[in-house]
């Protein structure tokens, strides 16, 4: 029974909610196991949010994941589960999400309950309007980071805020291009409706922009007085990392053509999964080892 229903729920992006503890990381108090804990049920309820709204959104477009050359073998799209079941699960999970979520703090709980109107908003008309549709998908990261910070009484850098939006921006926009690439191949296939406002010319240019505005943002921050003062005069290193994964997520995007799941490219491919990781390293030294 489970494993007929464990598809809609998308565990493996999880990975997302992840986001929930970069502030904790950055202010130098993820060892903080008080603080530590206060996160845990908020990356639980973004979980629970999440996958109410990922099975929202399959039922929203059950009509064009039949018709997708992958997303036709879901659950609800092949009929394995019907529609009542899933509004059900839907509806079960949202609520469990906001219990949890009100239950650890209540500008957390309203921070939730922004991310799942949004969401709403954006599974029911939304995302048929290109740049609307990144625009929503970068807001969701921001409230990620906005939660984590919220249930552990940390501020927030600016610096943090504008480069998750911009990252979560590029990811997003990198899927679009995969779709143009599937619909290039099979004039047939049925993509999402936003896409006919994309052009795989104008994604090219659009990430090229977005790769060059996020390393001078990045640049800016790492050697900012404050930052310079805090990690030391070597923190500069770090943006040889964020370099070499831009550099690659644009490979996989334009040359091999792959840029279909970030999560997927982040728990497959081993270049992305090695400059994160050195990139992580290297912070965490700065950071926690003095």
């Amino acid at each position: 029974m489970l494993k007929k229903y464990l598809p809609l729920f998308r565990v493996s992006h999880y990975l997302k909610n992840c986001y929930i503890f970069l502030p904790l990381f950055f202010s130098g108090e993820l060892f903080d196991r008080s603080k530590f804990v206060k996160s845990l049920p908020v990356f639980l309820a973004f979980c629970l949010v999440a996958s109410s709204i990922y099975i929202f959104n399959d039922l929203m477009d059950i009509d064009f994941d039949q018709q997708h050359p992958i997303k036709k073998n879901r659950p609800i799209p092949s009929g394995n589960i019907t529609k009542t079941k899933a509004y059900i699960l839907s509806g079960l999970l949202v609520l469990s999400s906001l219990f949890i979520a009100f239950n650890s703090s209540f500008l957390v709980g309203c921070v939730i309950s922004c991310y799942f109107v949004l969401n709403l908003l954006y599974s029911v008309k939304l995302k048929n309007f290109a740049l609307i549709d990144v625009t929503i998908i970068s807001i969701g990261f921001n409230l990620r980071v906005l939660a984590g910070g919220l249930a552990c009484a940390i501020v927030i850098s600016k610096w943090l805020m504008i480069m998750v939006f911009l990252l979560s921006m590029f990811q997003a926009l990198s899927k679009r291009m995969d779709d143009l690439y599937l619909m290039a191949k099979d004039t047939n296939k049925q993509v999402r409706r936003s896409i006919h406002g994309y052009s795989i010319e104008f994604l090219q240019i659009v990430l090229s922009m977005l790769t060059g505005v996020m390393l001078v943002c990045y640049i800016m921050y790492i050697i900012s007085p404050e930052i310079i003062a805090r990690l030391g005069e070597y923190s500069y290193f770090t943006t040889l990392f964020v370099l070499l994964g831009l550099l690659r997520y644009l490979q996989l995007t334009f040359v091999k053509k792959e840029s279909g799941s970030p999560v997927k490219i982040l728990t497959k491919d081993k270049f992305i999964q090695l400059s994160i990781f050195c990139w992580l390293l290297t912070f965490a030294i700065l950071i926690y080892i003095k």
